[in-house]
């Protein structure tokens, strides 16, 4: 199933591995289980770090958890995580040991502030290019939050439920039988989506945060955004940036022509360069969060909706663009539930 220039990138990745992550699966009857086994062995097989076991659980389809040292970590798979979701397995084995990209201190604060217990699953298409970043965002807080359970649900295995359940569109994320989420969000808007439909912690500090004071600070992380932090570190500028994302709505192009001495790239390396660009200079980067409100004066002070503040002598606003919507009675309620700006992703299910 995997070819060897996978196998050989997967040795690589797992090379940090520490801890012992184990892939575990349930015993099933379905035709397409010795097929998600061959997966699972062919990925373990990569690393000593990472091993494959049947359970003694049985499944109608075939299915999955991540164990790391012998305790479950929430994370679990119902399907085979093929096409797009492979990545997400990746992460998921990485995020397991707690490697791989992890937010900061206050979003990871803000995580472990949700008030449990939260048993999430996401409804996707194997096909869907949107579908990854929700499932790999919930993997991400599952790690970080002590009751937190989320499960990746290929819906090709579940249409009864689909139906039952009312789903329109993917990426669909339910808590029982509550649709939470649906379509196209990040990991900034399912973590505020999570804390308005769960709620805070009553023990947890909600205390505002203090970021400090900088020279100059940028909102937007798209290449606008990115690039006027840039040039501002280079002056020697004390540098923040804030923004949902670094790439903003460019990391959601599929492919980009016209950028010139470049023939070809896709949003999300775009997205990733940019990100490597800042990092190369003393940049303080604030992802996944916005801004709420600025109070002008000499020096400006920020709030952000993470319950963070700082202050800038200067502002540069990088806010950029967003999707164009028709401002018709319904359309912001019914995006992802008929609403799409994805036909490719939400088309089969209509």
């Amino acid at each position: 199933m995997l070819d060897s220039q996978i196998v050989e990138q997967l040795a690589t990745v797992f090379e940090k591995l520490q801890g012992a992550v184990e892939l575990v699966y349930a015993q099933s009857s379905h035709e397409k289980q010795a097929e998600l086994v061959e997966m699972l062995e062919q990925v373990a097989a990569t690393s000593s770090h990472v091993a494959s076991r049947q359970s003694d659980k049985s499944s109608a389809t075939p299915f999955f958890e991540i164990f790391h040292n012998s305790e479950k970590t929430g994370i679990a798979f119902s399907g085979i995580p093929g096409g797009h979701e492979f990545t997400s397995l990746i992460l998921a084995v990485l995020n397991a040991d707690r490697q791989g990209k992890l937010p900061d201190e206050g979003i990871i604060r803000r995580v472990q502030n949700l008030q449990g217990p939260i048993n999430l699953r996401t409804f996707v298409s194997l096909s869907c290019e949107n579908c990854p970043e929700v499932v790999q965002s919930l993997n991400v807080m599952t790690v970080l939050h002590s009751d937190f359970t989320h499960e990746m649900v290929d819906g090709a295995f579940f249409q009864d439920e689909i139906e039952a359940l009312g789903i329109q569109g993917v990426p669909s994320v339910v808590d029982g039988e509550d649709l939470i989420s649906s379509g196209k969000t990040d990991f900034a808007e399912l973590l505020t989506t999570l804390e308005e439909h769960f709620g805070i912690d009553s023990e947890a500090k909600t205390e505002p945060v203090d970021l400090g004071t900088f020279d100059v600070a940028v909102v937007g992380g798209g290449p606008a955004g990115s690039s006027a932090a840039i040039y501002a570190a280079r002056k020697g500028l004390q540098t923040v940036l804030v923004a949902e994302k670094i790439g903003g709505q460019v990391k959601e192009t599929k492919g980009i022509e016209n950028l010139i001495s470049v023939p070809y790239t896709e949003g999300p390396e775009l997205a990733g360069k940019l990100a490597q660009h800042l990092a190369e200079y003393d940049i303080k980067t604030l992802e996944h969060r916005r801004l709420d409100t600025i109070a002008l004066g000499d020096m400006k002070q920020l709030e952000l909706n993470s319950g963070e503040f700082l202050q800038a002598k200067s502002v540069i606003v990088a806010t950029g663009a967003k999707w164009r919507t028709l401002n018709i009675p319904g359309e912001k309620e019914y995006i992802g539930r008929g609403v799409a700006f994805c036909p490719h992703c939400d088309g089969p299910f209509y």
